[in-house]
């Protein structure tokens, strides 16, 4: 009996093991496919994941641009619009063009602005007696005529000389009154205002000096004593020249086709350039001989410095 209950026990055992067998093959780790499939829809995901991410990013980059385009436009249109502003009005007629160039000469003036000049008479022409003929080189100082009589200089900004009787560059105070016909030309951002002055006269003498010269007004350097640097020489500049050794000379002096031609920046109003032109004629008698002298006298202000 006793045999027998061993047996079934050890029978019982190993039936045991056997069911325990079975339920360990059923927990196996997945196939070489399934892994293969599993690796592939992770690495789509990873790429989809990555594509998207790079559409987002160029989109994004486009969206920058776009925003930097616009506000570039924005800024430019600003500037333009702000520029456009700020740009001096054009003149319109004659009373405009005058103001304008009165106020662009006495801003040169009153910021005491840089400088290059230079003034010359040329096309010259002598009809002298012959007692006056040993005076021509003389006559051609007076009036400033020829490469020896030319003047230059160059004028650093705030640096005019002290001299109370030099003046580089007067205040411009021309009027309707004084001119004959006044325009303006426009080119870009310059107004090229172009001013035809009325004739003028003067007299020299012991007994008379007097000046009615409207082409003084505009801001050329002018006086009445004997100075070089005088731009026009009328009739009293040149007797105070010779006074000392000729007191009794008498002296006619005139202009005619006086031009003004001004630059002027169409957005700061400053005077950019100007030149001045005019026909001179001057009458010298001295008792012992008299002639006549004539020429164009040019005045040329350029590089102006603010």
């Amino acid at each position: 009996m006793k045999k027998l209950l061993s047996v079934l026990l050890v029978f019982v055992i190993v039936l045991a093991f056997a069911s325990c067998g079975k339920k360990g093959e059923d927990v196996t780790e997945p196939s070489s496919d399934e892994q293969v499939t599993e690796e592939i829809n992770t690495e789509t995901e990873a790429v989809s994941e990555s594509e998207t991410e790079a559409v987002t990013q160029e989109s994004a980059k486009e969206e920058e641009s776009k925003s930097e385009a616009e506000t570039s436009a924005a800024e430019e249109e600003s500037s333009e619009a702000a520029e456009e502003a700020s740009v001096v009005a054009a003149p319109q007629n004659t009373k405009e063009i005058i103001d304008l160039y009165n106020t662009a000469v006495n801003n040169a003036y009153s910021k005491k602005a840089g400088f290059s000049k230079e003034r010359y008479t040329d096309s010259a022409n002598f009809d002298m007696s012959v007692a006056l003929k040993p005076f021509k080189g003389l006559v051609e100082k007076f009036v400033g005529i020829g490469e020896d009589n030319k003047y230059s200089e160059k004028v650093a900004k705030g640096n005019w000389d002290g001299d109370a009787k030099r003046h580089y560059l007067r205040k411009s105070t021309l009027s309707e009154a004084d001119i004959i016909s006044a325009k303006c030309e426009q080119d870009g951002g310059v107004y090229t205002l172009i001013i035809n002055v009325k004739p003028g006269s003067s007299v020299g003498n012991k007994n008379q000096r007097s000046t009615s010269a409207p082409i003084d007004k505009c801001g050329i350097c002018v006086g009445k004593e004997d100075k070089n640097y005088y731009d026009h020489k009328t009739a009293e500049v040149i007797y105070d020249a010779i006074a000392g050794t000729y007191e009794g000379a008498d002296i006619k002096e005139n202009y005619k086709n006086a031009k003004i031609v001004a630059e002027i920046d169409a957005v700061s109003g400053e005077l950019v350039g100007l030149t001045v032109t005019y026909d001179i004629s001057v009458a010298i008698d001295i008792g012992i001989g008299s002639g006549t002298a004539t020429g164009t006298t040019h005045i040329i202000y350029k590089d102006f410095k603010y």
